[in-house]
């Protein structure tokens, strides 16, 4: 298809961006000011004005309008010679300039409004900066396509790409069944966590406006009508717990719906591109070299459905952007291994020697469970004493978390790569290759030097990858090689 955009010349976004600079603004102006919504609602309502009040939301809602118009004027770009250049800012202008050789990525991304709208939003991820992160949010899905075709022109990454569409190879396509399987065998503990969490944080103005309806006295008084009841009666808390249960899966099922629909992941050039989302639609394109490591992911339900989910780490730069960190659902075992063939260069551990961690590293997770069982004593003990009873289910269960965490705890290791096992219920198998280490250290308790073993700390371009308990003599052979490779190796990381 022919390039009939030019980029040498400076463009804006299309005319729609003004609408979603809006509500970029709007979202934005809710999100720090939505305290205030709850002292409204618990203000007398004979001390409001409702004329005063709306003309204040209207003058607000002309102010975000005519600052989403003159930001979508004041924001330009173009190519020009051997770099990406971008202007934009109302009274604070800047003027940005990324060479060819900085850029990593360029992803398309879009949102429901911008769906609406039929707008694509293009980011463009640099290399070793902190800050410069370019955002186009509205463009025509051709001209976004032209601008991506025109950057990877320029930075000779792929061989006539004006004159010829590449060829891709789809590699897992996850349809409607697979995703509902995907969501039956997600952690769904971990969105009763955060469904907790939620009612606990948002405690204080459920009160409040209780307060305000007279509702408060009549709540407590039938708390303490059936305190006994409540406290006592293990039956009704089961069905607390059930309740919640059953909430947190619908929230683990729409949660990985709106996350992972339509979820397709094609390979190109030994690149992979990856398409998903519902609400927000995004594609990211993952090139070999700035992968860190990869988390193949499973659990005992998603085994028997054969099912893996593989989270992607990437180089970033300062502090970890965790939208770096990019999640694909419903691979099987081979996906995994056309994975690994396309992201690493020995991955065979057939004849390597599996090696475990020390075993007082069964001692360390024993303290650590027990202690946390005795500040959880010590919160039962201010609540009630009939709440002992619990740690009859509670100690055996700990007791069991632990020799899973241990029995699942390994590590591979050869003169290219570490394959590292770790988990409790779920089972996580982390790879990565010596040459990509950006750090290594040692680190070694009082106690551990008594029983002669170290913790084996991995820095990457995208986080720490830890290994424990590892015996001294092994941890100075492995300490050695990686940084042997790491200082020597003349591939690209980045």
């Amino acid at each position: 298809m022919t390039n009939t955009f030019d980029f040498s010349e400076f463009s804006r976004q299309s005319s729609k961006g003004i609408i979603v600079n809006y509500f970029v603004i709007l979202y934005k102006s809710l999100k720090s000011s939505w305290v205030l919504i709850p002292i409204l609602l618990t203000k007398d309502t004979s001390e409001l004005n409702l004329t005063k009040i709306l003309l204040a939301v209207l003058a607000i809602l002309i102010y975000i309008l005519i600052r989403a118009i003159l930001v979508y004027l004041n924001f330009k770009f173009k190519i020009k010679d051997n770099a990406f250049i971008l202007k934009q800012g109302i009274l604070n202008k800047s003027n940005i300039s990324v060479p060819f050789e900085k850029i990593q990525h360029i992803n398309f991304k879009q949102n429901f409004i911008q769906q609406l709208i039929n707008v694509t939003q293009v980011e463009i991820e640099t290399a070793g900066a902190k800050t410069v992160e370019i955002s186009i949010k509205a463009l025509s899905r051709e001209k976004a396509i032209a601008l991506k075709k025109a950057l990877f022109a320029k930075m000779q990454e792929v061989v006539a790409f004006e004159n010829s569409e590449p060829t891709k190879e789809i590699l897992h396509k996850i349809t409607i069944a697979e995703l509902f399987k995907v969501s039956i065998s997600e952690n769904h503990f971990k969105s009763l966590a955060l469904l907790f969490a939620f009612i606990f944080s948002g405690y204080v103005q459920v009160k409040d406006f209780l307060e305000t309806l007279e509702l408060d006295e009549k709540f407590d008084t039938i708390l303490e009508e059936n305190a006994n009841s409540l406290i006592g009666d293990l039956f009704l808390m089961l069905i607390l717990f059930a309740v919640s249960f059953v909430i947190s899966v619908i929230i683990s099922f729409v949660t990985t719906f709106v996350r992972h629909f339509n979820l397709q992941v094609s390979i190109e050039n030994n690149t992979l591109e990856i398409n998903q989302g519902l609400i927000t639609k995004q594609n990211n394109i993952i090139k070999k070299q700035k992968v860190q490591s990869i988390e193949v992911l499973t659990n005992p339900i998603k085994q028997k459905l054969g099912i893996y989910n593989v989270i992607f780490k990437q180089a970033v730069s300062g502090k970890i952007n965790y939208k770096k960190i990019i999640k694909v659902v419903g691979f099987n075992k081979e996906h995994i291994n056309v994975l690994k063939s396309v992201l690493f260069l020995n991955t065979n551990f057939i004849n390597e020697v599996k090696h475990k961690p020390d075993a007082y590293y069964k001692v360390q997770l024993f303290f650590r469970s027990f202690l946390f069982l005795a500040i959880l004593n010590i919160v039962f003990l201010l609540i009630s004493n009939k709440l002992f009873f619990i740690n009859f289910l509670l100690v055996p269960f700990l007791i069991a978390l632990v020799f899973l965490k241990y029995r699942k705890s390994y590590y591979y290791f050869n003169k290219d790569m570490l394959v590292i096992g770790s988990g409790q219920i779920a089972t996580n198998t982390t790879y990565f290759e010596h040459f990509k280490l950006q750090h290594i250290k040692m680190k070694q308790t009082l106690f551990q030097k008594r029983k002669d073993v170290v913790n084996l700390i991995i820095q990457t371009a995208s986080g720490k990858i830890i290994l424990p308990c590892v015996k001294t003599s092994k941890a100075i052979e492995m300490y050695n090689c990686m940084l042997y490779k790491s200082e020597t190796s003349t591939k690209k990381w980045m």
